[in-house]
């Protein structure tokens, strides 16, 4: 017998064996060590407070929220206006002409490239608590974006209007229109743009803006 038979036979054996052992594994029934994942669940825990999540994660963005009522609405609008000292006010949302008016604010209703207007007022159609942004559309189309208008911008919105994320900001636009969107949609977050020294520098790029939630 030829020297390397005896060691063929063993390396055959021991493959055998091994394949053997292999194959009922293969055949025993064995939990998992892992848990279940189910892959279409939201990777997100839902908040207990649309809106305390929304607020949180609008302040944190860098934007400035006043929660108020229809009672004291026009009151803490008019605080803002009076407070920041605006002197020139952009007014988007003609229903609010009158109350403007009342108060003997003046303002415009649509961009006049020869008066820089120092704040502008704008409605937002939907709040998304999950990342603390806003939805805008043409519903009032005095302007192609919110932003590139000026450096401080008046936000109104509605708390029924806060919905978890994205999809369900634009699901309730189509279903509220149809199913037929606007041509223009943005979602904006706010930002808290600092200078060099540390301060705030807003400009109309990158504007302030002042969120009123009416509950």
């Amino acid at each position: 017998m030829p020297a390397n038979a005896a060691f063929d036979t063993l390396n055959t054996t021991s493959k055998e064996n091994m394949r053997r052992k292999i194959r009922h594994a293969l055949t025993q029934k064995s939990t998992s060590k892992f848990p279940f994942i189910d892959i279409h669940a939201d990777p997100f825990e839902n908040p207990d407070n649309l809106v305390a999540e929304f607020c949180k994660n609008f302040r944190n963005a860098g934007g400035k929220l006043i929660l108020c009522n229809k009672d004291n609405f026009v009151v803490l609008l008019h605080k803002v206006i009076v407070g920041q000292k605006y002197a020139t006010i952009l007014n988007t949302n003609q229903s609010l002409s009158p109350t403007l008016t009342k108060r003997n604010l003046n303002f415009i209703t649509s961009v006049d490239t020869h008066q820089q207007a120092d704040v502008a007022i704008v409605y937002s159609d939907m709040l998304i608590a999950r990342t603390g942004s806003m939805l805008f559309t043409q519903k009032f189309s005095l302007y192609p974006s919110v932003k590139n208008i000026t450096k401080d911008i008046i936000v109104i919105a509605f708390e029924k209007h806060i919905v978890l994320n994205i999809k369900q900001a634009i699901d309730r636009q189509l279903e509220k229109h149809q199913g037929i969107p606007y041509e223009f949609m943005e979602i904006i977050s706010p930002t808290k743009p600092v200078n060099d020294k540390g301060e705030e520098n807003y400009s109309p790029l990158e504007p302030r803006f002042i969120l009123l939630i009416i509950q």
